[in-house]
């Protein structure tokens, strides 16, 4: 942490303080950032958060000073900020790059330039690699296809592999977990959302969802607490295309970014999360098993026992459950531009599909 003041809208990312930032990292040496040019990135990918790349000018261009980089920073709708602080994403995703990020080798992700949180208020900004140019970045709205999603499926066994029932350990043990305080507050916030949800977007609900919605609401408590029972491993939280950057060559690793989400709980959650909402019906619909036990594979590869594949799968369906929080938070006023609005309708459409096809609502207490 430093004595700067946290960016709250992208005029503030101004050319001393990015000087200082980039100086208290050691990006830069004694050059001086004298000019910024500010633009908008992947309007609709960022819910919680916003997102701006900084083209930069020095007075003395070194080679290896970024000549971009990509700024994250709290989210500029007050709904949105509020749900964040709340569910402290801005922590959870600097502490990632503070103290998570160097025992991850199976799951690429950018280089940190400049991390920085407030205890006090929970704002963050994190200054990161510019990956535009170099990597394709995912389309939600397509869809995911099969080659990508079974290369998305190796690399998140690999890295539930590597935490696998070692939840407890000092390094992630602060990382919420879907039974604690911090989730817990879903059965209260995201309701809220709901009435909103039927009044925008009820032309999206399939016939018994809004029962299935209603159920699960009540249900969420002892969903987080299937979700949060051993061995837990560490989620990524936020598994979806726009978070994923892939290489030009098939099957070089996919780079992902955007850990706010990241949770400790029972691994197949990433997986229904990624399955019910960046991959399009059919395709789901064909290869749902054969990604799962491609995912299951990856973790028995990875050295986990006593897993089986039917527990895995039951897992999966107990997660998709809990994943239609997101469509009904993000079509519930949460998406606020185009682009997000046509995420919130896709994203009902795959999520809501997915929990009818798997009769998820089934595993509900009665």
């Amino acid at each position: 942490m430093t004595d700067l003041p946290i960016p709250m809208t992208a005029e503030d990312f101004t050319p001393d303080w990015l000087t200082d930032a980039l100086r208290s990292s050691g990006t830069l040496q004694d050059e001086r950032v004298t000019a910024i040019e500010t633009t908008p990135v992947g309007e609709g990918a960022g819910f919680l958060g916003s997102l701006a790349r900084l083209a930069v000018t020095y007075d003395r261009p070194r080679a290896g000073a970024p000549a971009t980089v990509v700024a994250k920073f709290p989210a500029l709708v007050e709904m949105n900020r509020e749900l964040a602080l709340q569910y402290q994403v801005y922590e959870r995703e600097a502490r990632f790059f503070n103290e998570i990020k160097r025992t991850i080798t199976a799951m690429p992700t950018p280089e940190a330039y400049y991390v920085d949180i407030k205890p006090d208020t929970g704002n963050g900004v994190i200054l990161l690699e510019d990956l535009d140019g170099k990597l394709r970045v995912g389309d939600q709205l397509a869809g995911a296809s099969l080659k990508e999603a079974e290369q998305l499926m190796t690399q998140i066994a690999d890295l539930h592999a590597t935490w696998w029932d070692r939840a407890d350990e000092e390094t992630i043990a602060w990382v919420p977990a879907f039974d604690g305080p911090v989730w817990a507050m879903t059965a209260q916030t995201l309701p809220s959302l709901w009435p909103t949800y039927q009044e925008l977007s009820s032309h999206l609900l399939l016939p018994g969802m809004a029962e299935i919605i209603e159920r699960t609401w009540d249900g969420l408590i002892w969903l987080g607490q299937q979700l949060s029972r051993g061995p837990m491993t560490l989620v990524h939280g936020d598994y979806r295309l726009d978070n994923m950057f892939f290489p030009e060559r098939e099957g070089d690793p996919i780079t992902i970014i955007d850990w706010q989400l990241m949770s400790r709980g029972r691994g197949p959650y990433d997986v229904a999360y990624f399955m019910s909402q960046s991959i399009d019906v059919e395709l789901r619909r064909e290869a749902e098993q054969s990604l799962v036990r491609r995912y299951h594979d990856g973790l028995v590869a990875g050295g986990v026992r006593d897993y089986s594949f039917d527990d895995c799968f039951e897992d999966y369906r107990t997660a998709a459950l809990w994943c239609v929080m997101y469509p009904v938070a993000m079509g519930g006023g949460m998406a606020n531009n185009e682009r997000a609005v046509e995420i919130a309708a896709e994203v009902s459409k795959r999520s809501f599909n997915t929990i009818l096809d798997l009769d998820a609502a089934s595993l509900l207490p009665s």
